[in-house]
């Protein structure tokens, strides 16, 4: 014979197998399309979200450098693009465009009142810098360069069903029309105004973009700035003598430059100086992806460890249904290498065919995760091609794991004596596995209804094995769903710390520092919808300890404060109060000190200072920005009788929004919330999160389902003789049924306690590394929710049970004369 011959012998032996086990082939090559496919289409998010970003920051010539003056401090028109002419790098320089950035409370179409911000930006000839991208209608022209027209933002719009056209009032009722839709950059996602808090819902925050003399004129800030940006030449990376060589260095170059021009600016501006890579919206969309690739590639290999035990537990009782002829031919003396082409070659094509089929089932997984996507994240581009390296990544995986499955029980097979692999019935049987055991135990009733428990103890190998494909499945679905739990729990904590007194307050804050008794805070009081007014004071700053610095938001707040945060260690007095998370993140407790940069009026204007210290106390809100001042301590502001932040009390029978539609009469009130609404807007974030966890959730259960189907179906073939047998004695076709239920019951019981396990395990790992690396604002803490745990067994044990019922046909068809016959 021929080494041509022997080959197509091989393929045709392969062939034939294939056919009679078509069902088998087909189960396990979709269990394996599950795995590929899903892993595929999860990895691709990354790159489709990488390059949409990419595209979207690049559509809009979005900053790379911004400077931005202290809240309510602004410069005349002008000097800001002067002080970045005068640095220098300034030929380095592309495009300037000075701003005037005002936090206001916006007045919608749909009865909507919520806070946002005017960006007004000049107009130029050179390079454009933070554009504003079109989406519907269209943008102001040069007819309307100062007059009551703007865009209002394109995902404010969407989230809350407003028309392309309309109006809105802002602050002092100052009243335009906006003509268009759109976005820009620094607001693909919003921070709420929340000191870049990442509340990722742009339901409750709405941005007003106008020309800059637009703005000036709606907020009577004629000729005065506040913010500039910039963008930067390209660094040519082919010449070796061009320093610096990459574009952000030479970003953090003209950002030093410009922190030296204005610590020496006269008069004395304060001002915070960042670059691209500091700018919210680009850190948290480009950090999620390294965060988002690491849950889903851990989800995905699970499911490909699923996969992969499936393929193992079902091959290898294939290969022990061939262990007869495996017999044979090692007694005529064929090697044991010859004798393992069939399985393996068996086993090569259904990994083949379960690759092929992943590309279709990746396809068909893609189509909803990417319409969940443009949803939840809408990008003026998105770039979704199909990524062949990902697939061709998903393919060899989906291939080699299944072979290697395959190769063990092939191995074992060949392994044993000619004589014990040629006995059949009675004779082949080695031992009862476990099910000895069961004699030590008490039984009652009929015998046969200890046979699920037998038949799951009897074979110990291939219960563990249908176990662990399980529960790789309930696994992810736990850790997906987990993910959830913690954010929840986190936000949780964080609206008990600040509902625990005073609950029904409102947050006011002003566009500018004003007199304590000025007519600002005069005009409040004055209002019939406000009760208590307290004025406070509340400034951005940065704290740090040697090479570790975190952004925070200071309140100050005396012992007469109708709130004040629970102290977990330490005081309230003597120095400031962090959060635990940023106590942690910059590695302090409490009596350490650390230095904070921060505004301080001055008779020049404010300027930026530096101020040491002491960590007084540490509060359990887990929002790490939240810190707190005593009024000694808040002298360093210089700002003393000073406030830019009011808690309003409503008046007996007035609603929070009866007070926020009061304040809009008041020119100088920037924004109106009430407290409880602080964590909203993530929780809305969330709720959009669910559709991705929803698809993963729907792929892990029919993984499972499909494992255990298979398991059942080859379970059922073997123990047919069993089952013809109590046939034949009398006993209907549902208790066997019964029976089936039972013993698959038990085994994704077991999978379902494994899975969770392993779910919290994969939770606490992620709440510990991936988390803290893409919203260190957070500090979160794995949890799992009693309704999770209880759902999770649920779906898994009820999932797993239901696979008997596809074997219901089959066995009130079966031929009980034939199956009980046995040929030796």
């Amino acid at each position: 014979m021929t080494v041509v011959t022997s080959r197509g012998l091989w393929v045709r032996w392969s062939w034939r197998d294939l056919r009679g086990r078509w069902v088998l082939v087909t189960a396990i090559s979709l269990v394996i399309a599950l795995g590929a496919g899903t892993y595929a289409a999860l990895l691709s998010t990354s790159a489709w979200r990488r390059a949409s970003n990419d595209a979207s920051f690049a559509l809009l010539n979005t900053h790379d450098v911004r400077v931005r003056l202290s809240q309510g401090s602004t410069v005349a028109e002008g000097r800001l693009a002067a002080v970045v002419a005068s640095i220098p790098s300034a030929a380095s320089v592309l495009g300037v465009r000075e701003r005037l950035v005002v936090p206001t409370q916006v007045s919608a179409p749909h009865d909507l009142l919520v806070p946002g911000e005017l960006v007004g930006t000049a107009t130029g000839t050179d390079a454009g810098v933070d554009d504003v991208w079109p989406s519907a209608g269209r943008l102001p022209g040069p007819a309307d360069d100062g007059q009551p027209v703007v865009v209002l933002d394109r995902q404010f719009a969407s989230a809350n069903r407003l028309p392309a056209t309309g109006e809105v009032v802002m602050s002092g009722g100052a009243r335009a029309s906006y003509v268009g839709l759109g976005q820009q950059p620094e607001y693909f996602l919003s921070s709420g105004g929340q000191a870049a808090l990442p509340f990722l819902s742009q339901r409750s925050f709405a941005v007003v973009y106008a020309t800059l003399a637009t703005a000036q004129a709606l907020t009577g800030a004629a000729g005065q700035v506040n913010d500039v940006v910039l963008t930067l030449r390209p660094v040519d990376r082919r010449d070796p003598a061009q320093r610096p060589v990459s574009q952000e260095l030479l970003a953090d170059q003209v950002a030093a430059e410009l922190r030296s021009a204005l610590a020496g600016a006269k008069p004395a501006v304060s001002a915070v100086v960042s670059t691209r890579g500091e700018l919210p919206s680009y850190r948290v969309l480009y950090d999620d992806i390294a965060g988002d690739a690491k849950l889903w590639r851990i989800v995905a290999l699970l499911v490909l460890a699923g996969a992969a035990f499936a393929a193992l537990n079902l091959t290898a009782r294939i290969v022990e249904a061939q262990r007869r002829e495996i017999g044979i031919g090692m007694a005529l003396g064929v090697r044991p290498a010859v004798l393992a082409v069939r399985p393996m070659l068996f086993g090569t094509q259904v990994a083949l065919f379960g690759v092929l089929l992943g590309v279709a089932v990746g396809w068909l997984v893609a189509i909803p995760l990417k319409a969940v996507l443009v949803e939840m994240l809408p990008l003026p581009v998105w770039v979704t091609p199909f990524q062949v390296d990902v697939y061709l990544q998903a393919s060899a995986l989906g291939f080699c794991l299944p072979l290697v499955a395959v190769a063990w029980p092939v191995w074992r097979a060949v392994r044993v004596q000619p004589v014990e692999a040629i006995r059949v019935g009675h004779l082949a049987a080695r031992g009862g596995g476990l099910a000895p055991l069961l004699r030590r135990l008490p039984s009652r009733g009929r015998s046969y209804r200890q046979i699920p428990l037998r038949n799951v103890l009897r074979t110990p190998r291939r219960t563990l094995l249908t176990v662990l494909g399980i529960a790789a499945a309930i696994t992810t679905l736990v850790t997906t769903i987990g993910f959830l739990d913690t954010f929840n729990a986190t936000l949780d904590d964080a609206q008990h710390e600040l509902l625990r007194s005073a609950p029904e307050r409102l947050n006011v804050s002003l566009t500018a520092v004003e007199p304590a008794d000025g007519d600002v805070v005069r005009a409040v009081r004055a209002l019939p919808e406000t009760d208590t007014v307290t004025a406070g004071l509340m400034l951005p700053v940065t704290a740090g300890r040697q090479d570790r610095t975190v952004d925070l938001l200071v309140e100050v707040l005396d012992d007469a404060a109708l709130w004040t945060p629970t102290i977990e260690s330490g005081t309230a007095h003597g120095g400031i109060v962090l959060a635990s998370k940023a106590a942690a993140d910059l590695h302090v407790t409490v009596g350490d000190t650390i230095e904070v940069t921060h505004p301080q009026a001055s008779p020049e204007g404010l300027q930026t200072a530096r101020t040491v210290m002491t960590v007084a106390g540490i509060h359990p809100n887990p929002m790490r920005a939240f810190a707190y001042l005593d009024p000694a301590t808040a002298t360093a502001f210089g700002m003393s009788g000073a406030t830019n932040y009011l808690t309003v009390t409503p008046a007996s029978g007035t609603s929070a929004t009866q007070v926020q539609r009061a304040l809009l009469s008041i020119p100088a009130v920037a924004s109106a919330q009430a407290v409880r609404t602080t964590t909203e807007g993530m929780r809305t974030g969330l709720d959009e999160f669910i559709g991705i966890l929803q698809i993963a959730a729907l792929v892990t259960l029919l993984l499972a389902l499909l494992i255990a189907v298979n398991t059942t179906s080859i379970g059922m073939d073997e123990r047919a003789r069993d089952h013809a047998t109590m046939l034949a004695f009398g006993l209907p076709a549902r208790t066997i049924i019964g029976l089936a239920i039972a013993e698959t019951a038990l085994v994704g019981a077991a999978a379902t306690v494994v899975g969770i396990a392993g779910g919290y395990g994969v939770l606490v790992w992620m709440a510990a590394t991936t988390i803290p690396a893409v919203l260190p604002e957070i500090g979160v803490v794995a949890t799992l929710s009693t309704t999770t745990v209880l759902a999770a067994f649920a779906l898994g044990v009820v999932t797993v049970a239901a696979a008997p019922l596809f074997n219901i046909r089959r066995l009130s068809r079966m031929d009980i004369p034939s199956t009980l016959r046995v040929m030796e």
